[in-house]
């Protein structure tokens, strides 16, 4: 699954936007400004795919979106009046699509967001309120694999980190634990406690906490294999306060202990692989049966057991999410939609991010059906990038939003160059020392200074060169430098364009090779 090609008109701030992806590549970063409509993108992406799997009302505003799957060229479209699906340029009929949709559909649309809001979650309720009306009661193995396999969106929540750890603990993969212990040092399990919850379904009911609240289906199945798996399991009386607002309450709980890597093993006993684990452990969460699941793990520098998943950075838990469900999806033929994945990562995790990624996809997943788009405002993630795998997204004077790629390839540029060269900067310099430099110039480049301006720009070289700038303002050369820049000044100039920072790169290296030319006197007229 590898998008090509979006175009979408009338969803938010998107007015005729269209991106081109470069298929070929695993990774594309969106950057731009804020409410440039980043996000935006990823939603109507979302809201198109939701629409169309579960064949409901769809969107009102234009769209089109070219992929390739398996071989096959998709576009999913109604810019022509009515949807269309069309493969390999033949238009299909709803029925041959809905017959054929397991073929030209993708297995998995997943969603992430690192903040707070729930605009991008909202959009994934719809098919989570399916899955969970399909596997809350039945007890059928078909079932709940058939669910699992119509369930096409996931958004992806931060329990699911602990999910797909305990998970990859329980069904080891030697290349993705020397991947942990390499990155994040975290070299094995120590131990883990499910806090199970007398969930809604139960109320009123006279159920026993020890049979989990006669919990059925998947859940009910995965909550009583950890029970049976774990060290003198117990009932207990909890009083959680779920939120600020809320007064304490009395809850009834049962807890079971999977004490060591052997009662792992044990629960591992009931799967066929860690995937299987994951999906029914999700299972659990969303039906509303575990209060919390701990889990502990040893370290390079502590195996003691005493540092636990709450107790990872929150750098360290958001990675650990993301590529445990790259993990999960192997073998499904997915697209990624991050919206800012790497907030919370310190400079030198961002600075490797992506190669992160695409090692942990070459491991644990398969990079040749799968496709990461995400949103970043961080220079160090696309730093190592080609310009194939970036995307500018930004505002025109006339507010039109449009989304290209950067002139040139980030990669060998460095930290300060991507920034204005890239992201659009036109200075790298605080605002402060910038309009000093701007005021500097513009009284270099004036030939007759008056006694004023002659003191003030002895004082300003004074400052900026306590500062670090050394300035030569004798230079013939560099006088006619100044004076071809004439009025331009930087100090509160708003980001440049794609287009702009292009052109900006030609104006400077045709005005280099005039002054090259003309030696060191003055720029050819």
């Amino acid at each position: 699954m590898r998008l090509d090609r979006v175009f979408i008109n009338g969803f938010k701030n998107l007015s005729n936007v269209e991106a081109d992806f470069d298929e070929g590549k695993l990774t594309t970063v969106i950057i731009g400004e804020n409410g440039a409509g980043k996000s935006n993108l990823l939603e109507a992406l979302v809201d198109i795919f939701r629409a169309i799997d579960m064949d409901r009302a769809r969107p009102r505003y234009t769209y089109e979106i070219d992929y390739r799957i398996d071989g096959h060229s998709v576009r999913l479209s109604n810019r022509s009046g009515g949807h269309q699906v069309i493969v390999d340029s033949k238009v299909l009929t709803k029925t041959e699509f809905k017959r054929q949709k397991a073929q030209y559909f993708p297995d998995l649309i997943f969603g992430y967001y690192s903040g707070g809001s729930r605009r991008l979650e909202k959009l994934f309720d719809g098919h989570q309120r399916s899955y969970y009306d399909d596997i809350k009661l039945s007890d059928d193995l078909e079932v709940f694999r058939q669910a699992n396999q119509n369930r096409r969106l996931f958004y992806c929540r931060p329990i699911h980190g602990v999910f797909a750890l305990l998970s990859l603990f329980a069904f080891p993969d030697d290349a993705v634990i020397r991947l942990l212990k390499e990155k994040l040092g975290i070299t094995g399990f120590h131990s883990s406690l499910a806090l199970f919850r007398e969930p809604w379904f139960a109320a009123g009911k006279k159920v026993e906490s020890s049979d989990l609240w006669g919990a059925r289906g998947p859940a009910g199945r995965c909550a009583r294999a950890i029970r049976d798996a774990s060290f003198h399991p117990m009932r207990l009386n909890g009083n959680p306060i779920d939120d600020y607002r809320d007064k304490q309450q009395n809850e009834e709980q049962f807890a079971c202990f999977l004490r060591n890597v052997a009662s792992l093993s044990n629960l591992a006993a009931h799967f066929n692989s860690d995937q299987e684990m994951f999906i029914a452990l999700e299972a659990i969460d969303i039906s509303d049966l575990i209060r919390e699941l701990y889990l502990w793990v040893t370290r390079k520098e502590n195996t003691t057991g005493d540092v636990s998943y709450a107790d990872l950075s929150d750098g360290e838990r958001q990675l650990l999410m993301v590529l445990g469900l790259i993990r999960a999806s192997r073998g499904k033929r997915a697209l990624f939609l991050l919206d800012e994945p790497d907030t919370h990562l310190n400079p030198a995790w961002q600075h490797g991010y992506l190669e992160l990624i695409r090692q942990w996809t070459g491991v644990a997943a398969d990079a040749a059906n799968c496709q990461i788009v995400m949103t970043s405002h961080n220079p160090l993630t696309i730093a190592a990038l080609s310009k194939d795998e970036v995307r500018v997204m930004f505002r025109q004077d006339n507010g039109e939003v449009q989304v290209k790629p950067p002139y040139t390839d980030p990669r060998g540029m460095g930290f300060t160059a991507t920034l204005t060269e890239i992201f659009g900067l036109p200075t790298t310099l605080d605002t402060e020392t910038q309009r000093q430099l701007d005021e500097r110039n513009t009284l270099a480049r004036i030939e007759k200074r008056s006694e004023t301006q002659e003191r003030l720009l002895i004082e300003l070289n004074d400052k900026l060169n306590r500062l670090g700038f050394m300035f030569e303002d004798r230079e013939p050369l560099y006088q006619a430098f100044l004076q071809a820049m004439h009025e331009v000044r930087y100090a509160d100039k708003p980001p440049l364009s794609p287009d702009q920072i292009a052109k900006r790169h030609s104006a400077m290296s045709h005005l280099i090779r005039s002054l090259m030319s003309s030696g060191a006197g003055e720029p050819k007229q």
